[in-house]
């Protein structure tokens, strides 16, 4: 019994005819769709997107990518984020089978241009789908992926019966790809058809009211801008010297010169200062931080301005951390059901697709090292013990080989502590040697004496009494004495912990 792909198609046991020379592929004519757009027409584009028509769509959204330098540059932040992680592969299971599939399939991947198919395949972000024809190879011993070609997601057509994208020929048919003919990756930015699950969807109207406020601010400028020039001439002037005043004054836009006659005169007025389009640039500041918003999820390293800062920015890193994570691990199954398991159906054998690996984006969020390792100082100074093993592992220090010369360190008996560790250790010295100069009673008697007394004077006599002896001033000097040294020692602790003090 053969065994069936997710849309009920046997899986073939060499790649299709179609994918061994290259899949052709029909671009769509470009209708650039963003010249002239209107909200009645963008909303018609939309609608026929979701209804599984995509051309339209497909285009308005590349060219908003094209035409846009800030979503274009968080775009592509959102994407090379992705590219740049480290990646690894896995096999499916531990059994000689399953390294075998790996050995081989390693054997390919790391020859492919990855950075390329990772980059077409991420262009699911703004436009919900991504698809990416596949040229298989047969070098002898393996049927290898040889090249690859980025599929204008304009030719794609939605078929929801079957919830696949058909590929749309120049006669308007519509086919399905052949098994391993194609990578399909899709992102899910929300619940849905997956034709309304791309980012750009939610950007288009941003899209649009910030380029109308950003054409309606260079027509201000160009108006607005430029100085006047007003021709005055006398009432009983010549049709002539009219004629002659209206081109002096339209020549000075340009030649700034003109001969006119001495009745005449032209005047030049300044345009107005201060008077500046604010509502323009508030406008579009407004969506460009809405775009960031939805691209990037946070706003802070998008722009300095408006609270943001580069040390806050640090916080969020380039992309929010759990956006990242999801696309990665997208991606990641995306290549094994659309490129592993394909290679390991051609070249081991349908039955066993199951042990196509797995590829494993390695994903870590940034860490304070230096303020990680002093808390682990105070907390051995604390008295805790520390594993060296786990010591080395998380911070990345291999042990030293058989050999192997190695720097010379102190034994943490033999350093000064610095720190909290040493201001909290001072700090209980000097405790004890205020008790020495002043002996005070039990803290349990000092406890009962406050719960038994019933107002503030009697409070006052029970502490005389077990106060017999102590004159007060000296008591309130060696009080204030330790507050203060207690304090310049919490400063120099912090001073100390925060390398202001080296």
């Amino acid at each position: 019994m053969p065994i069936l792909d997710q849309y009920g198609r046997p899986i073939p046991k060499e790649p299709p005819k179609a994918a061994r020379g290259g899949l052709p592929v029909w671009r769509p004519f470009a209708g650039y769709p963003s010249r002239g757009l209107t909200p009645e027409r963008l909303a018609r584009i939309l609608r026929e997107g979701a209804e599984g028509y995509l051309a339209e769509q497909a285009e308005l959204f590349l060219e908003m990518e094209e035409k846009d330098a800030l979503l274009f540059s968080l775009l592509q932040t959102r994407k090379l984020a992705v590219i740049g992680l480290d990646w690894r592969l896995e096999p499916a299971e531990a059994s000689r089978q399953g390294r075998r599939v790996l050995g081989a399939l390693e054997e390919v991947w790391w020859n492919l241009p990855l950075e390329d198919l990772m980059l077409d395949l991420l262009s699911a972000i703004p436009q919900g789908v991504s698809v990416v024809a596949v040229a298989w190879e047969w070098d002898g011993l393996l049927w290898r992926p040889a090249r690859f070609r980025w599929v204008h997601p304009g030719a794609l057509a939605y078929e929801e019966a079957h919830d696949r994208f058909l590929l749309v020929g120049e006669r308007g048919e519509a086919e399905p790809f052949p098994y391993g003919a194609a990578i399909e990756h899709r992102y899910k930015a929300r619940s849905g058809l997956p034709t309304r699950a791309g980012l750009m969807r939610s950007l288009a109207w941003l899209y649009l009211f910030k380029h109308y406020a950003l054409k309606d601010w260079v027509v201000f400028a160009e108006t607005y801008g430029q100085p006047y020039r007003i021709g005055r001439y006398d009432p009983a002037a010549g049709e002539e010297e009219r004629r002659r005043l209206e081109e002096a004054v339209r020549s000075l836009g340009a030649d700034a010169a003109g001969v006119i006659s001495k009745d005449t005169e032209i005047q030049i007025l300044e345009a107005a200062k201060g008077q500046g389009p604010q509502v323009y640039e508030s406008l579009i500041r407004l969506v460009n931080r809405e775009m960031a918003q939805a691209v990037l999820g946070q706003t802070l390293t998008s722009s300095e301005g408006d609270g943001g800062s580069y040390a806050l920015a640090k916080v969020h890193e380039r992309v929010r951390i759990d956006l990242l994570r999801a696309d990665a691990r997208a991606l990641a199954k995306t290549l094994r059901e659309g490129l592993f398991k394909p290679f390991v159906a051609f070249n081991f054998g349908p039955e066993l697709l199951d042990l196509a690996p797995y590829p494993v984006p390695e994903v870590e969020e940034e860490r304070d090292l230096e303020s990680r390792a002093r808390v682990l100082q105070a907390l051995q100074g604390m008295g805790l013990t520390l594993p060296e093993a786990w010591l080395r592992e998380e911070f990345g220090v291999p042990a030293p080989g058989e050999g192997e010369a190695v720097l010379p360190a102190r034994a943490l008996q033999e350093r000064r502590p610095r720190g909290m560790v040493a201001g909290q250790a001072f700090v209980d010295a000097l405790a004890d040697r205020l008790l020495e100069r002043a002996p005070m009673p039990g803290l349990p008697d000092l406890l009962r004496a406050i719960a038994e007394a019933q107002d503030y004077e009697d409070l006052r006599r029970r502490l005389l009494a077990l106060y017999p002896g102590i004159p007060f001033a000296e008591l309130a000097q060696l009080l204030d004495a330790a507050l203060t040294l207690s304090e310049l020692a919490g400063r120099l602790a912090q001073r100390q912990d925060s390398g202001l003090d080296s």
